[in-house]
């Protein structure tokens, strides 16, 4: 209903726009109150989910949870180290109280927090929960052990606790069809990732693994993200909507994830193997990442209850599933939207959104009679001018994390307002000297979208809808006597707001792996910096486009009337229409994409009930 609500809102404001003059402040408080609306949604889903407990035994324990990481994260517990051997009885006890006979899986490796002339045993701890009929086996994995600075709260006592939880909670409800087995591994913090590696090659179980879901954690808090994933794409996002409850996963995540050579935690040995999964994450605040801050009072309950809720879930879904009909599938675009809805479509559609999306922008770009050499340079003025913000501000931010490396989530927030604050003014000073159009910075959206369809389609998405949304607004924006402010505040807000929609999740995604760990020094990407700073860059010059057409447009005096319209009312009415039928169509789409049907009926539906509605605000 939410989504219904939202889209008729702006059908009639955009229907509206074609008509008489509004007084500017309401059309500025209609364009507030969009943009504000947009960003709510932005936002929602990297906001933890309010906490509903179940209390049947089948369901995720929040409390059990708890209790594993008060106990876990007592004390540091590196490899080779009597705390680490406390861990592993613990786990071992809990595994048989569970019922299960698990078993251990002993390696050598170096010692690599002693001295690198000796070796430590490193042993990882083994469960299976039986099967009515596998296919295969899906496997939940998580490392115990703790660089020797931490007690490891949140990396990763929270993912070895959900995975007992999940195992208990499996175990108490009716048998499923596949095998779940429980990998507890030790030695992920050193680099070759020991544990991991040697079950991968040298036991047993793995070969018959056929999905893998790995927990991991960098901060206290924030959304369980999906980081990484591996094999048919499409059918494992097809399993994780169908199955989560709530669903925080975006393209560009795993796209980004995929072309730095994939994350590099335990769920590397599995990927390099080609068994396909899912990486889990949450990494808000991590400051205190390998930091001795990193205790049990710091786990937000709400991350650790979706966290834990979604790994169940998704265990749960693939156990009950033919793992064999995995298959190969090309790849698709996700991401969400609002309070948990996740748009999936394939990677097929990208390319073809590109196509589109350059007809109508150079569709509007006609209309406008603007010259292709003169659109050409703007819009690479726009990149180059984001381009160099991003790269200035990112020399900025360097020593300002070195100074502040103890910063909290909180304050690192701050210091990122300022740094938007800074890029929005050094934009609003600029733009006019840059001659910037609509349509320069809408192609320099599309330029960005097209290069990603083809190296990296999940970050397509990113860029083609708002530039989509701005060319069709741009197109479908009246022109001639129905100038007035709010002709060019409708299309901004409905550009800007798709935008921010989109674009938030990304800004703050790369920001949560951006802030200084000084547990781990040197850790930080700069490009984690870098993108989110290009990111507002851009949302900056294309708001600065729209507020100097508006300024224009109202300080350039009317046209003397030659001679009356032939129908002022059926002018309105044909305006109205054309807005609300477009509208209507993108609303229905929008909700087919939202709710996985294939109904062509409600797209069609849609558009005429915006053809009506747009008609009739035109009487």
């Amino acid at each position: 209903m939410l989504i219904v609500a939202v889209t008729l809102w702006l059908g009639v404001i955009l229907a509206g726009s074609a008509l008489a003059p509004r007084s500017e402040i309401v059309a500025r408080s209609l364009f507030v109150v969009g943009l504000t609306t947009a960003l709510g949604v932005g936002i929602a889903p990297l906001l933890a989910a309010s906490i509903e407990e179940d209390p049947t035994t089948g369901q995720f324990g929040l409390d059990r949870a708890q209790a594993h990481i008060e106990l876990l994260a007592r004390r540091p517990h590196p490899i080779g180290s009597a705390a680490n051997a406390d861990v592993r009885d613990y786990l071992v006890d809990e595994l048989i109280e569970l019922g299960l006979e698990p078993e251990t899986q002993t390696i050598t490796a170096p010692d690599y927090y002693g001295s690198p002339n000796r070796t430590v045993e490193v042993t990882n701890v083994l469960a299976r929960i039986s099967g009515t009929a596998s296919t295969g086996a899906v496997a939940i994995v998580a490392h115990f052990d703790t660089v020797p600075q931490t007690p490891g709260a949140n990396d990763n006592s929270s993912g070895v606790a959900i995975a007992l939880e999940t195992a208990r909670a499996v175990l108490a409800d009716e048998p499923l069809r596949n095998d779940v087995v429980v990998v507890l591994t030790d030695g992920e913090e050193p680099a070759p990732r020991f544990g991991s590696t040697a079950f991968v090659r040298s036991h047993p179980w793995a070969q018959e693994i056929g999905f893998v879901v790995n927990l991991e954690a960098i901060g206290p808090s924030g959304p369980s993200l999906v980081s990484d994933i591996h094999g048919p794409q499409s059918s494992v996002m097809e399993a994780y909507q169908e199955a989560v409850p709530v669903p925080v996963a975006y393209s560009f995540l795993t796209e980004t994830t995929n072309l730095i050579g994939g994350s590099n935690t335990d769920f590397a040995p599995f990927r390099d193997a080609d068994i396909p999964g899912v990486e889990f994450v949450y990494a808000r605040g991590s400051s205190m990442y390998h930091t001795a801050a990193d205790t049990p009072d710091t786990v937000s309950p709400k991350t650790l209850h979706a966290h834990g809720t979604n790994t169940l879930a998704l265990v749960r879904h693939m156990a009950a599933a033919d793992l064999d009909s995995l298959v190969e599938d090309g790849g698709s675009t996700f991401f969400t939207v609002g309070r948990f809805h996740l748009v999936r479509y394939s990677n097929w559609w990208t390319l073809q959104l590109a196509a589109v999306n350059l007809i109508v922008l150079a569709w509007a770009a006609y209309n406008h009679r603007e010259p292709i050499g003169t659109l050409l340079v703007n819009s690479l003025r726009v990149l180059a001018t984001a381009i160099a913000i991003s790269l200035v501000l990112t020399i900025v931010w360097i020593p300002l994390a070195g100074w502040r490396n103890t910063m909290g989530a909180g304050e690192s927030y701050l210091y990122l307002v300022w740094l938007a604050a800074l890029i929005a003014a050094a934009t609003g000073l600029g733009w006019k000297a840059l001659r910037g159009s609509i349509e320069a910075a809408l192609l320099a959206w599309w330029v960005l979208g097209a290069v990603a369809a083809i190296a990296a389609p999940g970050m397509a998405y990113l860029f083609l809808w708002p530039s989509l949304t701005g060319a069709l607004a741009v197109l479908l924006r009246p022109s001639g006597e129905q100038h007035d402010g709010w002709s060019w505040l409708a299309p901004a807000t409905a550009t800007l707001g798709v935008a921010l929609i989109l674009v938030v999740p990304a800004i703050d995604t790369f920001f949560q792996f951006a802030q200084p760990r000084p547990g781990n020094p040197d850790s930080e990407i700069l490009p984690t910096v870098a993108v989110p700073l290009f990111l507002i860059a851009l949302l900056s010059q294309l708001a600065a486009s729209y507020y100097l057409a508006s300024d224009h447009d109202l300080a350039t005096p009317e046209p003397a009337e030659v001679e009356a319209p032939p129908s002022e009312h059926a002018l309105d009415q044909a305006v109205g229409a054309r807005v609300g039928v477009v509208v209507g169509a993108l609303a229905g789409a929008t909700l087919v994409a939202v709710t996985g049907s294939n109904s062509f009926a409600l797209v069609a539906g849609a558009g005429l009930l915006g053809a009506g509605v747009g008609y009739l605000r035109g009487s």
